[in-house]
């Protein structure tokens, strides 16, 4: 009798507090290895700033949408700057892997097949990294730290651009290099109008195709020599 009435006190004492079952912590959040961490904070950002913009953007608001401590944010990304930026590094990322897909199932044969890719491309980092990163990277912001890497980051999206758009439109580097400014100017004009319902997004692809297949030839046309090189071909 003894000996049962130590025991059923024991496992009184055993009992958490109330007399209910101990439950989990509510606060535990899932564990990821620190590559996919560091993505998942990435996109989270993303969301934010296509939100709210880049002022929308901080440590206490990804940690806080993310489910994570302050602290654990500032292991990856030591300062705001760094995480902005890795944010439009991510996206430019993103967009030049689409493309490179793209434009290996069907080559592009001229100007206009490689902004149809491209703007494909762009809708589909859109869709799954949200467009504040893409509004970002041509946006003359606060700090001049993320401008000059936006402005990097773009030059390193047209670069493979520039050749095929001084051959297409027959002028040099240095005016291909200002066409491929104009025709991305365009392009974010006709992608605003799909982003805000606007436009569908078939229409946005094919009025862009369009209006960089417009931009080409026009800019060709009116560039020194093209009538030179127009009367050349006529004769040949």
């Amino acid at each position: 009798m003894a000996n049962k009435l130590s025991t059923r006190k024991k496992a009184v004492r055993r009992a958490p507090a109330g007399g209910s079952r101990a439950r989990p912590d509510r606060g535990t959040r899932l564990r990821l290895a620190p590559a996919d961490r560091r993505r998942e904070l990435l996109r989270v950002a993303g969301r934010l700033m296509t939100e709210g913009g880049v002022d929308a953007v901080g440590f206490g608001q990804v940690a806080a949408r993310a489910g994570v401590t302050r602290p654990l944010v500032y292991k990856f990304f030591p300062t705001r700057t760094a995480l902005i930026i890795a944010v439009l590094e991510d996206f430019a990322a993103e967009l030049d892997e689409r493309f490179g897909r793209g434009a290996s199932r069907a080559l592009p044969a001229n100007a206009a097949d490689a902004a149809r890719v491209f703007v494909e491309a762009v809708c589909d980092t859109i869709e799954d990294r949200g467009a504040g990163p893409w509004h970002l990277l041509d946006a003359k912001g606060p700090d001049p730290q993320v401008a000059a890497r936006a402005e990097a980051i773009l030059d390193e999206l047209l670069a493979p651009w520039r050749l095929a758009i001084a051959t297409t439109a027959g002028v040099d580097q240095r005016e291909a290099a200002t066409l491929a400014r104009m025709i991305v100017a365009a392009g974010r004009a006709v992608l605003e109008l799909w982003y805000r319902g606007d436009l569908t997004r078939e229409e946005a692809v094919r009025d862009t195709t369009r209006g960089v297949s417009a931009l080409v030839q026009g800019f060709a046309a009116l560039a020194p020599g093209a009538s030179r090189r127009a009367h050349a071909r006529h004769r040949g």
